[in-house]
């Protein structure tokens, strides 16, 4: 357990949920209470709280109304990967706005490994989960997820084989993604 006033980290491990609920910047899983931003240990003795109180306070005003993100997954660690937003719905950043994805955000089943639902190079399309940076994103929503991927193998554009697989045309390489299943809005020309 982190002390009090510490330097916490995306993940890192504040309480067990038996001494302390999760309170702000912070968030529970399996039991463990977690830093999702980077900040500074608080604990609320009154109330029972773990908090990760952020440098930067929230309040990056485009993503207050924003439905989604895009980004691209530049780095793959243990349990959460690396993401560079270059736009806030259809308006493109002047300047990218780093963000990362923990597994427990990934799906809602449980994953062995980060690398079942996404790879480095992996466009995604994602929410915030709240406004301050580095942004901790979700994709665990049916419309969120993969929206480009590469094949591992020859690098062409892979197509959906189906909820869960990407098939690479060119060599026939598959492999698994967690897919934005985005509606296709239908009409005429």
């Amino acid at each position: 357990m982190k002390k009090q006033g510490d330097l916490l980290l995306p993940g890192d491990e504040l309480s067990i949920i038996e001494e302390f609920t999760p309170g702000e910047g912070t968030y529970e899983y399996e039991g463990k209470v977690y830093s999702s931003v980077v900040g500074k240990a608080f604990y609320d003795m009154i109330n029972r709280r773990s908090n990760s109180i952020s440098f930067k306070k929230p309040g990056f005003l485009p993503l207050k109304k924003a439905k989604y993100v895009i980004g691209l997954v530049t780095n793959i660690k243990e349990d959460s990967a690396l993401v560079s937003v270059y736009s806030i719905e259809e308006k493109p950043l002047n300047v990218p706005l780093t963000g990362y994805i923990h597994i427990s955000q990934i799906a809602n089943k449980y994953l062995n490994n980060i690398n079942e639902a996404l790879k480095v190079g992996d466009i995604i399309r994602a929410k915030s989960l709240n406004f301050s940076l580095p942004l901790p994103l979700t994709i665990k929503q049916k419309d969120l997820g993969v929206i480009y991927a590469k094949c591992s193998i020859c690098g062409t554009k892979m197509v959906k084989k189906d909820e869960e697989h990407l098939r690479c045309p060119n060599c026939g390489n598959i492999e698994s993604r967690k897919i934005a299943l985005l509606q296709v809005k239908k009409g005429g020309n």
